[in-house]
C-alpha cells in the first residue's frame, strides 16, 4: 500500500501543480443563480483554485461516505473485542477459583 502511494502521488501532485500553473487567469465564481448580471455573492478568483477547491471537496465528501458506511463494521468490532475480554476476565476468575492452571499458564511444547 505505501509502495502504491509512494508511486501515484507525485504524477498527481505534479498534475495539481501543472493545473496551477495553466489556469491562472481569473474568472468570476457567481454564487447567486437568480440574478447572473449583478450577482449578489460572486467571488473574482483564479480558476485553479475553484477546480482544487471542488476536487478537495469531493475528497472530503467520498471519505465521509466510506467512513460512514463502515460504521457496521466498526461497531461489531467493538462488541467483538468487548466480548473477548470479557472471556479472558472470567478465564482468570475461573483460574484463581479452582485447582487447576489457567490457559495462559500451561507451557506448550515447541
Amino acid at each position: 500500500m505505501r509502495l502504491l502511494s509512494w508511486i501515484t502521488l507525485p504524477p498527481l501532485t505534479l498534475g495539481a501543480l501543472y493545473l496551477a500553473v495553466a489556469n491562472r487567469q481569473r474568472v468570476l465564481f457567481n454564487l447567486d443563480p437568480f440574478n447572473p448580471a449583478d450577482p449578489a455573492l460572486a467571488l473574482d478568483v483564479p480558476l485553479f483554485v475553484v477546480v482544487l477547491f471542488c476536487l478537495f471537496l469531493g475528497i472530503v465528501i467520498g471519505g465521509f461516505s466510506a467512513w460512514s458506511a463502515q460504521g457496521r463494521w466498526r461497531q461489531e468490532a467493538r462488541k467483538t473485542r468487548k466480548a473477548v475480554q470479557q472471556m479472558a476476565k472470567e478465564e482468570v476468575k475461573t483460574a484463581e477459583n479452582s485447582n487447576l492452571p489457567a490457559v495462559s499458564d500451561v507451557k506448550t511444547p515447541r
